[in-house]
């Protein structure tokens, strides 16, 4: 066994004893560093044994004390050795056997082109390799979700995501796993109830608020739904190049204290109710009924009228959640804009990107809601991307791969709204966006479905948020 002097001096043996005891190597350093050089190193263990921080040598059954850190930093060390070598760590113990202690990685791997590695004897590295062997095979057999990890390079990646740098110990990717299930098992009970209660379409959030392109009466700041009255004002509109979507009609106008423009130009807006058949234009009210129920108002844009000094409804209503913003830009995703009136959000795994529609597009009273749950179960999209929670996304719309990612994201958005205090319920158009993918199911096939999803959510939202813990 070394002493503490040849700790010191050899950064391997730093890294195998750090692992053994299942401490960093800094901690190590730090604590043995008021000792003299000949002590052994089991002599400075049992010292520690009277302090408040003892260390240890890790029976099996302790393994799960380990410092998540220490493994971490052994499997960096070790991946810059496979790269250099292009050798996993199991294949190059394999390269070692029968090799003498103080021959050289260079002499034993043709390929190896580091000059660092290449200096360094196999009787120097082997004892480390051996102890970082064992932790490697110990965490994929353990941990599900390690369990197709075979080199350091794979693991020094997996635990270098953003949700294991809030855990401390192995122990701790174990309640990660079933972390916030409490929480998240009330959010899917509340899905439930709600499925049972609602079987209405699913339209997505940003086409049924009022929208950039939707258009409203300046008076009333009603929007004008009708779709004939949205195709046709939309179409006046870019065919004047005007960028106010307020309209009026003259006499409203007026009573705004503003005038037309000379020239200014006249559009129609269509409403739909029973009315008596009367085909003369009003010349006080410029409206006119309809014999089918309907009646025609002429209005003008903003645009055309002189002394409006009202905004156009372009403003954003979508209110920052600066938890969320910080989440993500810790995560690093990349967030992109749709470009002009795209009102598209989706998660693209070939550019490993989200794009959202702008934020404009969202204008309901619960715009900051709708807009991060949207954004929210775009995420947990990313979530499933091969270097992080590797789940199938489908091929196509309506796919069985497909239709089980969005339950995913849906369920997993549903999770991160609660997580993050977003809503204190489910929101009614998750529920039907939810129903939307299961109908046609039979009952049996949708419990199921529901219940492997939710678990999928679950761990999807674990990675993106977990809530501080009570230490």
């Amino acid at each position: 066994m070394a002493n503490i002097a040849e700790f010191r001096n050899n950064e391997f043996t730093q890294f195998e004893l750090a692992l053994a005891t299942g401490c960093k190597r800094d901690r190590l350093l730090e604590k043995t560093k008021e000792l003299h050089g000949n002590t052994q190193f089991n002599s400075f263990l049992y010292c520690t044994q009277r302090t408040t921080s003892p260390i240890d040598w890790l029976e099996y059954e302790q393994s799960m004390n380990a410092s998540i850190l220490g493994v971490k930093e052994a499997s960096e060390k070790l991946q810059d050795l496979e790269e250099s070598v292009g050798l996993s760590v199991s294949e190059i113990i394999d390269g070692l056997k029968h090799k003498h202690e103080t021959t050289k990685l260079g002499s034993i791997f043709d390929d190896l082109y580091c000059e660092f590695w290449s200096k360094v004897t196999k009787g120097e590295l082997l004892p480390f390799l051996k102890e970082y062997d064992f932790w490697l095979q110990f965490v994929a057999d353990e941990f599900e979700s390690f369990n197709d990890v075979d080199s350091a390079g794979g693991l020094a990646h997996r635990l270098g995501q953003p949700v294991f740098g809030q855990l401390k110990k192995l122990a701790d990717i174990v309640s990660v796993e079933s972390q916030n299930w409490d929480i998240d098992s009330k959010v899917y009970n509340n899905i439930l109830k709600g499925l049972q209660k609602n079987n209405k379409a699913f339209i997505e959030e940003w086409l049924s608020e009022p929208q950039l392109s939707s258009h409203y009466n300046a008076k009333t700041l009603r929007q004008y739904q009708s779709l004939y009255s949205f195709v046709f004002l939309s179409l006046f509109a870019k065919t004047y190049g005007l960028k106010s979507n307020l309209w009026a009609t003259q006499t409203q106008w007026e009573k705004l204290g503003c005038s037309l423009k000379e020239g200014a130009k006249p559009a129609a807006v269509f409403h739909y109710y029973q009315q008596d058949v009367d085909e003369e234009l009003n010349p006080n009210s410029q409206e006119f009924k309809g014999g089918l129920g309907s009646k025609v108002s002429i209005v003008f844009n903003s645009e055309y009228v002189i002394g409006f000094e009202g905004k156009s409804f372009v403003e954003t209503k979508v209110a920052k959640v600066s938890v969320i913003d910080k989440r993500i830009n810790e995560l690093n995703v990349e967030l992109r804009e749709s470009e002009g009136d795209s009102q598209e959000a989706y998660y693209c795994p070939s550019t490993d990107s989200i794009t959202m529609p702008s934020k404009a597009w969202f204008k309901a009273k619960d715009a900051t809601k709708a807009y991060y749950a949207t954004l929210l179960h775009e995420l947990v999209h990313w979530t499933g991307h091969h270097s992080r929670c590797n789940r199938k996304f489908g091929k196509e719309n309506g796919d069985t791969d497909y239709i089980f990612e969005e339950l995913v994201a849906e369920i997993g958005s549903s999770f991160l709204c609660a997580r993050f205090g977003l809503t204190k319920s489910v929101r009614t158009k998750a529920i039907q966006y939810i129903a939307s993918w299961l109908r046609g199911m039979d009952p049996d096939e949708a419990m199921a479905k529901l219940s492997k999803a939710s678990g999928l959510a679950s761990k999807a939202s674990n990675f993106i948020y977990l809530q501080p813990q009570n230490k």
